[in-house]
């Protein structure tokens, strides 16, 4: 199956870290994949002590929402192409023999980002020339992954980030000093990044009306009317509030439009198995994510038809899909926009998320090496039955496979797009965080 990337025309550990913050708003490995050896870990960067939990009602009327007008962009990208063939005397074979290749997650393990590695990872030294050694392992710091994958790791094809989405933002951000995505090399991608929002026990949580009610059902409440919470409780990183992360700022501003009872909390990592962890505690009920919807009815196949989990809202950029259980059980949340508001949201939640689950090589990678290892990774997930079905029981959809020119691409024009946006990520970036999470500001 091949799935296309989402272009966009945008205009112009929860066991790891303590509870960061708590703001209230009134609307084992496959056996087929050795163990990493060390590696040594990317140059820290310190992150100031977060604040002590606190929990904080916002009692004043949201702050003017920003009316830009909408812009049709369809900016002509004019990707680098591959080279088509190896330099002379390149033998892949022999380059990559004896060779250890290390496949790094930008993700905690038990996630889906890194549970569909490992499954990939343990196939790839038979599909990767001279059949090298090949290792996986995690570095859930995504900024560190990123900077260290970008500045310190090696070019010679034996380091290959495998991320949850693109992390564009990180190319336009002081701490990540600015380098852009574009400027590493892209092997390829595999999911569909539609995202949406799910409602885990809906009765339990939020009360009897949940079982068959859509976000936009709440508009104007102070409470759900019942449950164990009366609001939608959701998470993100403590670098994704920080740093005004466009996607969970999209979270927020869709909230606060539809005015909806809704609680967010910061932790150092929020990943898929966090997530599930704290469903089970208590601590939230909700999530915005892609590849869940798909994965349900494989990992949790009695959630769906017993109502222990519902989506509530199509997120974007795409369109969620049927899973194999059946159609979402709400619409798109832009549909409930007005055309100042979807232009808003769409500026955060769109360009950032076009593709998801990609593989890539650092900067300056030669492009005969990375010719080499798409090659193997195309063979791999397109070839491949016992792969592609192992990938699609952890996933929930069989990998659709997009390669490196149209990802390298995709990756260019997108890039156009979020840079035109950034008058209106900024704007609602300062206005949200300031509003909801102020202990982040001006520290």
């Amino acid at each position: 199956m091949r799935t296309g990337l989402t272009r966009w025309l945008a205009g112009a550990g929860l066991m790891a870290g303590a509870l960061t913050a708590l703001v209230a708003c009134g609307g084992a490995d496959p056996t087929d994949t050795p163990r990493p050896t060390a590696t040594p870990p990317p140059t820290a960067m310190m992150e100031e002590a977060a604040p002590t939990p606190t929990a904080m009602t916002e009692d004043a009327a949201p702050a003017a929402t920003p009316t830009p007008r909408p812009v049709a962009v369809s900016p002509t990208a004019t990707p680098r192409p591959p080279t088509p063939t190896p330099p002379p005397g390149f033998d892949a074979a022999e380059y990559f023999s004896g060779k250890t290749v290390r496949i790094v997650a930008n993700s905690s393990p038990g996630g889906g980002t890194d549970t569909q590695g490992r499954v990939m990872a343990a196939f790839m030294q038979r599909y990767i020339p001279g059949n090298p050694r090949v290792v996986f392992t995690n570095q859930p710091n995504k900024p560190l992954e990123y900077l260290f994958a970008a500045t310190q790791a090696p070019k010679d094809g034996t380091y290959i980030s495998w991320n949850s989405t693109p992390q564009l933002d990180f190319g336009f951000n002081e701490s990540t000093q600015n380098i852009k995505r574009s400027t590493f090399q892209a092997i390829g991608s595999t999911i569909d990044s539609t995202r949406g929002w799910y409602l885990y026990d809906p009765v339990g949580n939020l009360g009897p009306s949940a079982a068959d009610s859509c976000l936009w059902d709440y508009a104007g409440q102070s409470s759900t009317g019942g449950g164990e919470h009366g609001e939608f409780r959701l998470a993100d990183e403590i670098s994704d509030v920080r740093e005004g992360n466009p996607t969970f700022l999209g979270n927020v501003y869709a909230a606060e439009q539809l005015d909806i009872p809704f609680d967010y909390y910061a932790f150092e990592t929020v990943d898929t198995n966090a997530v599930r962890t704290m469903w089970a505690q208590g601590i939230i009920n909700s999530t915005v994510r892609s590849s869940l919807w798909y994965r349900f009815p494989v990992e949790n196949p009695e959630w769906l038809p017993n109502g222990l989990m519902r989506v509530m809202a199509g997120m974007g950029p795409g369109q969620l899909k049927a899973n194999s259980w059946g159609p979402p059980h709400c619409g798109d949340v832009r549909d409930q926009f007005n055309d100042d508001q979807k232009f808003i949201f769409n500026s955060m939640m769109g360009p950032t998320n076009y593709a998801s689950k990609t593989l890539w090589l650092p900067p300056g990678s030669p492009d005969h090496i990375a010719d080499a290892l798409t090659a193997a990774f195309e063979e791999a997930l397109t070839t491949d039955d016992e792969l592609i079905t192992k990938y699609a029981n952890v996933a929930g959809e069989s990998p659709g496979w997009v390669g490196r020119a149209e990802l390298q691409a995709a990756t260019l024009e997108n890039e156009g797009l979020y840079a035109g946006s950034q008058a209106v990520i900024s704007e609602q970036a300062e206005r949200l965080v300031a509003k909801y999470f102020p202990q982040y500001v001006g520290g």
